[in-house]
């Protein structure tokens, strides 16, 4: 079996697309996903299967999603071990600017590689590195103040994506590597 992290994007957020974590364990359950695990409120999910398609199990969950709950929620579903390597080749390795990391995960590889409209955005002490599969955004004044969001990723580069602080990806690697 193989463990999986799925990535829920825009749940849980001011009062908006509120899912549960133990619906959205049961709802994994239900697809007879095994050692199904949440971590916190913002839709992050792990488990083991013997399916290797990342597509379909993100496909799965999406759909189950929206026939139990109506709602429409993008899902990245990555395997444990591709999870891990998109954290751990951050260009940013000093503490300080860990403490403020956020991770942006892409469903798909950008069509638009000019990120002139993106840099633009950025203040003096912001600090911004891309991959095909993820942005790294070190925000020095807080995540709420800076306007590299999700959205303008998304809107700049025409993907789908979903953020997570870098804590968060390290807790979600642990759990992976405890599941295994």
């Amino acid at each position: 079996m193989k463990t999986y992290i799925s990535l829920l994007r825009g749940i849980n957020v001011s009062g908006k697309n509120t899912i549960k974590m133990e619906v959205l364990k049961k709802l994994a359950l239900n697809l007879n996903f095994v050692q199904v695990q949440t971590y916190i409120q913002s839709g992050n999910l792990l488990f083991q299967t013997e399916e290797t398609d990342e597509r379909l199990l993100s496909h799965q969950i999406h759909q189950a999603i929206q026939e139990e709950l109506r709602l429409d929620i993008p899902v990245l579903t990555l395997s444990a071990t591709t999870f891990e390597t998109l954290v751990r080749q951050c260009p940013f390795t000093q503490t300080e600017e860990q403490a403020q990391l956020y991770i942006s995960f892409f469903h798909s590889t950008p069509t638009v590689q000019n990120h002139t409209h993106i840099l633009e955005k950025k203040t003096v002490e912001e600090h911004l590195a891309f991959s095909d599969s993820a942005a790294y955004l070190v925000a020095t004044n807080g995540y709420g103040h800076t306007k590299i969001t999700n959205t303008l990723l998304e809107q700049k580069l025409c993907i789908t994506a979903t953020t997570r602080n870098y804590k968060t990806c390290l807790k979600l690697i642990e759990l992976a590597d405890a599941m295994q």
